[in-house]
């Protein structure tokens, strides 16, 4: 009786494991060709190195506050920067690859799920990098066709409540490749918060060069709308700065702040706050104002994720841009 009971348990045990099994087999099927719906890869940790490395002119550019920020100590060298930066990036393992995956069928689901078309783009190469000093700790950042995740994020992504934040951030970066891409999707977005894209970039004023901070996200400073400034009209484009030079004796916490530059070449800037119509042009539904490619990109993510509708129902301040966004989504 006693091994009869034994039997039972061992052949429900054993139908169990199989069941899990076959759903787990089925779950990683369904996710590789719905991921694949989203043209993507992983790079290794040495590829990942050179890709990095392989943007010059980004890197030529920076000023030495560009630098001894990241390296969070005064006097630092670009070479040392570079060496610590590309240290950073790591090989992903097979269940990273295949959370992240999971997260990419997810929004391939739901572009198929509203009737979303994603502008034509190159493969998006996923590259992990514990990110302590490209983007002061951020969640991720892009270079080209390439978007960096934080380790941390990385291994989180499964975490509820994480997961979603991982979702957002997935769509947000994506965004960013989007408009390097496609330079119409780019105007069509930009001028949803009343940006124009200039032909070629402005030049930053000597009063101000040194502070202005590169953003990986942001190649372009072409972007320009018209703020209304001390009661005058002005075109102006945006740029985010250091509020100091960073201090010898790395005295100095990360303060920023967002100006507003004039497209005429005047060598002077305004503070945001000198705007009496900032929030209006660049719209309140997220605070993540210091350019327009960020404050899209925020906006995007929001409405790839939540809809018309907003996060738990709850709309959004400028609905206008998110109902742009959606629109332009289904040509």
């Amino acid at each position: 009786m006693k091994n009869k009971k034994g039997n039972i348990v061992k052949k429900v045990l054993i139908t169990i494991g199989l069941v899990l099994l076959t759903v787990i087999a089925v779950d990683i099927c369904r996710t590789k060709i719905d991921s694949g719906k989203i043209p993507h890869r992983f790079a290794s940790a040495n590829e990942g190195r050179e890709l990095l490395l392989a943007h010059t002119d980004y890197y030529e550019n920076f000023t030495q506050n560009d630098i001894d920020y990241r390296m969070k100590k005064g006097g630092s060298t670009l070479e040392e920067l570079l060496g610590e930066t590309t240290d950073e990036i790591k090989d992903f393992n097979i269940i990273e690859k295949y959370l992240i995956d999971r997260h990419i069928a997810k929004m391939a689901r739901n572009l198929r799920k509203n009737g979303f078309v994603l502008p034509e783009l190159d493969e998006i190469v996923y590259i992990k990098t514990d990110m302590n000093k490209e983007g002061i700790s951020a969640s991720g950042y892009t270079h080209s066709n390439e978007i960096y995740l934080n380790s941390f994020y990385v291994m989180m992504c499964a975490v509820p409540g994480v997961d979603e934040y991982f979702d957002h951030l997935l769509w947000h970066e994506l965004f960013h490749c989007l408009t390097r891409h496609d330079p119409e999707f780019r105007a069509d977005m930009y001028s949803l918060i009343h940006f124009t894209i200039n032909d070629s970039d402005f030049e930053i004023p000597p009063c101000v060069k040194d502070r202005v901070y590169s953003n990986p996200d942001v190649e372009h400073h072409d972007a320009y709308a018209t703020f209304m400034i001390d009661g005058q009209e002005r075109d102006c484009f945006a740029a985010w700065v250091v509020t100091e030079d960073y201090p010898q004796d790395g005295s100095l916490g990360f303060d920023t702040a967002v100006i507003l530059i004039p497209i005429d070449g005047t060598d002077t800037y305004f503070a945001r706050e000198q705007a009496s119509d900032f929030d209006t042009v660049f719209g309140t539904n997220t605070g993540y104002v210091i350019d327009p490619e960020e404050c899209m990109a925020d906006n995007f993510a929001d409405a790839m994720l939540y809809g018309s509708s907003g996060k738990e129902g709850h709309g959004y301040p400028d609905p206008e841009i998110i109902e742009g966004i959606i629109e332009r989504m289904r040509k």
